[in-house]
């Protein structure tokens, strides 16, 4: 093994939870995936600051998606990452370590969006949102 490099997992993983704010259709902050392999813009929780203000969405690093082994991953073959979309949260870790440039996301956590107002299908509004 070479000296002097890092080698990933080898001073432990770095790990982080965050929230998509943008999956790469440019919709949101007005920057598309040019490469179209399913990156998007992830808020990392205790990395990033909450105020957009200060970090717009726009300026947040690409996230890369892990996809299952199952997939090529590569030159059009294979599964799309596309089941994310903005709001998700999910886990992920650093490539790069201590470096912290190169996100990864790695798993999605299930949860329920909280909704505002008192629409149709909102919190509290006694409807239900599928039927």
């Amino acid at each position: 093994m070479a000296s002097g490099g890092s080698v990933m997992g080898m001073e432990g993983m770095k790990y982080w939870i965050g929230t998509v704010e943008d999956r790469g259709t440019g919709q949101f902050c007005g920057e598309k995936d040019e490469l179209k392999i399913g990156r998007c813009k992830v808020r990392i929780h205790g990395h990033h600051t909450e105020d957009k203000s200060v970090l717009p969405t726009s300026k947040l690093p690409w996230s890369m998606v892990e996809t299952p082994i199952t997939s090529a991953s590569m030159s059009g073959c294979g599964h799309s990452p596309s089941g994310i979309v903005e709001g998700t949260k999910v886990r992920g870790y650093f490539m790069d370590g201590d470096g912290k440039q190169i996100p990864v996301v790695s798993a999605t956590f299930p949860h329920v969006a909280q909704c505002g107002g008192s629409g149709e299908g909102s919190p509290g509004s006694g409807a239900k949102a599928n039927g």
